[in-house]
């Protein structure tokens, strides 16, 4: 172990710094990856400065904040100088910045020693934690985790076992390495009623292959509709305003290039938006405004949209066809629409709104089911664990009665707006109520909110439960 000294002027004084060996480097930037910025500074100041604990302590003690941390900071940047591998970047940013002089530095008689070490190991420490770090990590996400994707969106997809089955089967050709290397991992057209969980199954798919860590990539296409909007997606071209600033698509790929890209209500961008993605679709490749290749090889593209729906809607509120018709049904039904009939509208309006080039490269049109009531009353016992999700965060919970179940469903079903009327029922008819009680009352933890529905008043009813005390068991 070499020592060395570096002036800190804001101690006034000389500080010992160790120069540690790559190995040593290595176990401990893996020993202090998940820490916070500050602590880990502190942490590295610890390890790297010699003399921290028993000199240097108590003169941070003695300083205000703000000098203890311009202090902390000038430190942290000699231990980088001298150990180039525990921050790559700061180390590139003070070697052409210059921020500590040759002349603050004393008893450093073999500097060039250090630098043809700093050159051997910077190239190999970047490769081994940043790239190969990421390959493990999108490695660990997408092939070990891979089995159990089917069983992890069947447990909290419902009544789209069809559309799981289409997502899971193209997903696993990629993972065998019988699709096409050039081509995104998958391709996904998900198409059909509202609030039949599209967008959740997409959603799903992103969080289980690439966790949270990675953020989903949404578009919203109705910000598309007009033909020159689609260069906010890939950036303005030399010349015009914003050309330096990128794209909205391309800016988030490049920083997250295993993600899901979602492309939210396809239907309602310009049509030469899919001229764009045509290349995106074949080649797994688009050049920006910049000029630049951007990969998406390693993402996955799901395109929601409505298309055929409004002649299923139509059906629905008329309460029929023919001399079976019901002409009074005009706000919303409980009905389950023939499938084969969805599918055929669907299709239909598929392929009469794009083109068949745009058509043939996708890698599945997945049409949604309408949700049953068998469906819906699932559904609705989530919605009932979100709320007791949020109350046992705060220390509550709850108990409810079927009942409640059974007025969900009378007031949230309708096959027109899907398993969205329960979520709207749970937040203006149960989560108001909470709120109200939350903030007028402050029941103590462990409280237990027991729900119920009475015809009487048609609401819910909420009955507060005082926490009951542990007995004492006599011998």
């Amino acid at each position: 172990m070499k020592l060395y000294q570096i002036y800190v002027p804001e101690l006034a004084t000389y500080v010992k710094y160790k120069v540690l060996d790559p190995e040593s480097i290595d176990s401990l930037i893996e020993e202090l990856d998940n820490k916070a910025p500050k602590d880990f500074k502190l942490a590295v100041l610890e390890n790297v400065i010699y003399n921290v604990k028993p000199e240097i302590t108590e003169s941070l003690r003695m300083m205000s904040r703000e000098a203890a941390e311009r202090c902390i900071d000038a430190m942290y940047h000699g231990c980088v100088m001298l150990n180039p591998g525990i921050d790559i970047d700061l180390w590139i940013e003070l070697a052409y910045a210059k921020n500590i002089n040759d002349k603050d530095i004393k008893d450093i008689n073999d500097l060039s020693a250090i630098e043809s070490e700093i050159a051997k190991h910077l190239q190999s420490k970047f490769d081994k934690r940043i790239k190969d770090k990421t390959k493990q990590k999108v490695k660990k996400i997408t092939r070990q985790k891979f089995l159990g994707l089917q069983d992890y969106l069947e447990a909290n997809v419902i009544g789209q076992q069809e559309a799981i089955n289409s997502v899971v089967s193209a997903l696993k050709r990629s993972q065998v390495g019988l699709n096409d290397k050039n081509r995104p991992l998958g391709i996904f057209l998900f198409a059909g009623a509202s609030g039949v969980g599209k967008t959740h199954l997409a959603t799903l798919v992103h969080k289980y292959m690439f966790s949270e860590e990675y953020p989903i990539v949404r578009i919203d296409c109705g910000e598309f509709q007009h033909k020159h909007e689609n260069q906010k997606l890939i950036g303005s071209p030399p010349g015009y305003v914003g050309h330096d600033e990128g794209g909205q698509l391309v800016n988030q790929v490049k920083k997250y290039p295993h993600t899901v890209i979602l492309l939210d209500e396809v239907e309602k961008a310009h049509q030469d938006m899919w001229n764009t993605f045509l290349r995106v679709f074949e080649d797994g490749i688009l050049t920006d405004g910049k000029g630049e290749r951007v990969d998406f090889r390693n993402t996955i593209i799901i395109m929601t949209t409505n298309l055929g729906n409004e002649k299923t809607v139509d059906f629905l509120l008329s309460g029929g066809a023919g001399f079976a018709r019901n002409v009074g049904m005009k706000h919303g039904t409980k009905e389950m629409p023939p499938h084969e009939m969805v599918n055929k509208n669907t299709l239909d309006a598929v392929r009469k709104h794009f083109r068949p080039e745009f058509i043939n490269r996708l890698d599945k049109i997945v049409v949604f089911n309408h949700l049953s009531k068998t469906d819906m009353q699932k559904i609705a016992e989530l919605e009932m664990s979100v709320i007791i999700d949020k109350l046992s965060k705060k220390g509550y919970s709850i108990n409810y009665t079927d009942s409640v179940i059974d007025a969900l469903l009378e007031k949230g079903i309708d096959s027109v707006k899907g398993a969205r009327g329960l979520a709207q029922i749970r937040r203006e008819k149960m989560e108001d109520q909470l709120a109200d009680i939350l903030i007028k009352s402050v029941p103590p933890r462990g409280t237990i909110f027991e729900i119920s529905y009475t015809l009487e008043e048609d609401d819910f009813v909420f009955t507060l439960k005082k926490p009951s005390k542990a007995k004492s068991i006599e011998k």
